[in-house]
């Protein structure tokens, strides 16, 4: 009987302690999934910041739009009372022209009244060329807001092609404002974008296409707007954004168009990531 009750206080301990005996495998296995969920952390965290800074710059970017566009409403609005001034001038002039001409008709060589009277037929077709210009700008204006997605589409592309980018930006803002999420909405940025890279107007690029990214993350340019993005970095040796760019295109489009490219690129920014020619400090 004592040497059954020895046995059993012995092994109790020993029963009981195997519960908690971790194998190493075991604690290697823990160690790796807390890294990977640290790793996934800190990767979140730098996405949000990410989106946060790109977020802050858009809103900038289209307060500035909303200015520009408050600035030529106000510009076209005071060219207009201008123009009316003249108009005002000129039917003044046209009318003292005419009763001079009448009352001194009787004085007046035939070729002197003929002089006049081309001289008040050239101030008559300009009062009405500037008539017409009023009336043509006012349509103009009106029709910007009655065009379909795909008539704004191709208004904005032609004034990106011209460069004429303050235009651009306000027909945009309407196009994007009047018809989110259209087509023809993606197509006007990712174009935009194209042309600004095409003309090395690096700091647009940036722009339109990082609001595309954001806009259509599954747009079908997605994957080329951030291979724009990521040569514009590139250009302003922003190694520090165009790396994590890269490997972002990578990951998500791994045989994309432009993926053997970007391999090479990325592999050639991370081994010169020290070099002051390359990437800025």
């Amino acid at each position: 009987m004592i040497a059954r009750r020895w046995v059993v206080a012995v092994l109790f301990p020993l029963v009981f302690g195997c519960s908690h005996f971790v194998s190493r495998k075991e604690a290697d296995e823990m160690a790796l999934r807390v890294e990977k969920v640290s790793q996934a952390y800190e990767q979140r965290t730098a996405d949000e910041a990410t989106l946060r800074e790109n977020l802050a710059r858009l809103k900038a970017e289209l307060e500035k739009i909303r200015e520009e566009r408050a600035q030529y409403r106000e510009k076209q609005s005071l060219f207009m009372d201008e123009i009316r001034a003249r108009m005002d001038d000129l039917r003044k002039r046209v009318l003292e022209l005419e009763q001079r001409v009448n009352a001194a008709a009787g004085r007046l060589d035939d070729e002197v009244v003929r002089q006049v009277a081309q001289l008040t037929e050239a101030l008559s077709q300009r009062v009405r060329e500037i008539a017409e210009l009023e009336a043509l700008s006012r349509e103009a204006a009106w029709a910007s807001t009655q065009l379909g997605p795909e008539d704004l589409r191709d208004v904005v592309l032609a004034l990106g092609a011209a460069r004429q980018w303050k235009l651009a930006h306000g027909h945009l803002a309407l196009l994007l404002q009047k018809h989110p999420g259209t087509p023809a909405a993606g197509e006007a940025v990712s174009g935009v974008a194209e042309t600004a890279f095409r003309l090395n107007e690096f700091t647009r690029v940036i722009l339109y296409a990082d609001l595309y990214r954001r806009t259509f993350p599954n747009g079908p340019a997605a994957a080329r707007m951030v291979w724009l993005l990521a040569q514009a970095h590139v250009q302003f040796m922003d190694c520090a954004k165009a790396i994590p760019t890269l490997e972002g295109y990578l990951a998500a489009w791994p045989q994309g168009t432009d993926a053997e490219a970007a391999r090479k690129q990325l592999e050639y920014l991370k081994s010169m990531r020290h070099s002051r020619q390359v990437c800025a400090p």
